[in-house]
């Protein structure tokens, strides 16, 4: 099967976290983003989630070294495949999801007092 995708992943391991607001309380779980794009993500989690899911995900990118500030992206997604990963002690699933709306927060910028 050949690449299908439209836009440029970009590797990455960094900590993700998946609200998912199926119930009537919202649940937050911890995961592992893999690689990300303008239209997608792909992460493995410790729990199921179901293909068509809705989530919210939001994850901290690295800042330039001179700055030393992060930029934290929150992202509204939809599940579009889970598969299952064997591992040696426990299951994991990942999970590739298109990004319906992302936002990118800054951090606001100190203020020194006069």
């Amino acid at each position: 099967m050949g690449e299908r995708r439209k836009t440029w992943r970009y590797d990455v391991y960094l900590p993700l976290q998946v609200c998912l607001s199926q119930t009537k309380s919202s649940e937050f779980y911890d995961a592992q983003l893999r690689d990300v794009s303008r239209t997608g993500v792909y992460f493995h989690s410790n729990v199921e989630i179901k293909q068509g899911a809705g989530m919210e995900l939001t994850f901290a990118l690295p800042g330039e070294k001179a700055r030393g500030t992060s930029v934290l992206i929150r992202a509204t997604a939809k599940a579009l495949r889970v598969h299952v990963i064997r591992g040696d002690v426990s299951l994991a699933y990942g999970v590739a999801a298109t990004i319906d709306r992302i936002d990118f927060v800054r951090p606001a910028a100190a203020v020194t007092a006069a």
